[in-house]
């Protein structure tokens, strides 16, 4: 039998929708009726067919109109799939009318509301078959201008994910360990410089290390500690995070193409599973300005990723990998969720989930945690 999806939203101030006394007749039931975010959302899903609910749509749309409200149907389709839709930010009207908009040009209407605290909004939504980083970035791109993140998420199964592997600087830290580093010889902005153009994809990585890390021959080995007093700092959300995946028995790592120094300071101070990262010589108490061995690069990354994957006994579909540089793209695409974290605009492009706005703990409700 055909059926129609219907939703309706209405500013909190105008109260929700009755429906017509026609549709009253046919209606299968409330799948919604709820105030969220500054709006009433109302879902029905209704046994007759779009064409036959033609004359009282388009009623219905000029009332909606009328009234400030704005009016969602679509035809029910067997082969449709079941997703969730999370908001993170300003919770507010404009951001959720923004996201279903941009949902229904793709096909996707509102059910249930799952969940609705504080900043975080959580909806379960029906639609067509579609390619999950797409649909992202399409809604990315609605959501321009808010401080709000969304994303389209599967209802995965708790035990879906057993390893979430992350970046270090600029991801899990709020810092760049090589350009504070630099501070001790005056040689910050010069070295920041570099480091820029490589989270970019405008320098290869191994060679811009190999730059930045020979201008800091001579720097005190105490120079490592007195950044890690001092300068230190995690990013929002990031023991959160961590913690969030612990409790769902999901192995953790941080891997860098930073050093040893720090991942290892970081592996203690998160409880992280493991840690990987580059590691500086140093001689007389001074760094020499050289790594030692192999140096941990893009293709590393990804690379000790799909190791770890294997260790912990699941494939790299079912890990999370998380950064924000160019060097982090090839871990991100092997992971089965690759999230991009105030990332640079072409690990964005690539990624399947962007947080833009909010801490690494926006990853916890992207992942159903």
């Amino acid at each position: 039998m055909s059926s129609t999806r219907l939703a309706i939203l209405s500013p909190a101030a105008v109260g929700p929708m009755p429906l017509p006394a026609i549709l009253g007749s046919i209606v299968q039931g409330h799948l919604e009726q709820r105030e969220v975010w500054e709006c009433w959302l109302q879902d029905w899903e209704l046994p007759v067919s779009v064409s036959e609910l033609s004359p009282v749509l388009d009623e219905l749309a000029r009332q909606c109109l009328a009234q400030g409200r704005e009016l969602f149907w679509t035809p029910t389709d067997p082969g449709e799939i079941r997703l969730r839709l999370v908001l993170q930010g300003e919770a507010s009207a404009t951001p959720l009318r923004r996201a279903l908009t941009a949902l229904k040009l793709q096909g996707f209407l509102p059910a249930r509301v799952m969940e609705a605290q504080g900043k975080v909004l959580v909806l379960e939504i029906f639609g067509p078959e579609l390619s999950l980083p797409l649909g992202n970035h399409r809604l990315a791109e609605a959501m321009e201008g808010l401080a709000t993140d969304a994303a389209l998420a599967p209802f995965w199964s708790p035990e879906h994910f057993r390893l979430l592997v992350s970046d270090m600087d600029s991801t899990l830290l709020s810092i760049e360990c090589i350009d504070e580093l630099g501070e001790h010889l005056g040689l910050k902005r010069q070295i920041a410089a570099i480091t820029e153009r490589s989270m970019a994809g405008e320098l290869d990585f191994r060679s811009s290390l190999i730059e930045r890390t020979r201008l800091l021959a001579g720097t005190p080995a105490s120079a490592i500690d007195a950044v890690i007093r001092d300068r230190l700092q995690l990013n929002p959300g990031a023991r959160e995070l961590i913690a969030a995946a612990k409790r769902h028995g999901v192995q953790t790592a941080v891997v860098s193409g930073g050093f040893t120094q720090f991942t290892r300071h970081l592996q203690e101070s998160l409880d992280l599973d493991y840690q990987f990262a580059n590691t500086l010589e140093i001689r007389d108490g001074k760094l020499t300005g050289t790594v030692l061995g192999d140096i941990i690069d893009a293709e590393a990354k990804a690379n000790i990723l799909e190791l770890l994957a294997i260790t912990v006994g699941v494939d790299a579909g079912r890990c999370v990998a998380i950064g924000d540089g160019a060097n982090d793209l090839p871990m991100l695409r092997k992971a089965g969720v690759g999230i991009a974290y105030h990332a640079k605009a072409t690990v964005r492009a690539q990624a399947d989930f962007q947080i833009r706005h909010g801490g690494l703990d926006s990853a916890i409700a992207f992942l159903g945690w």
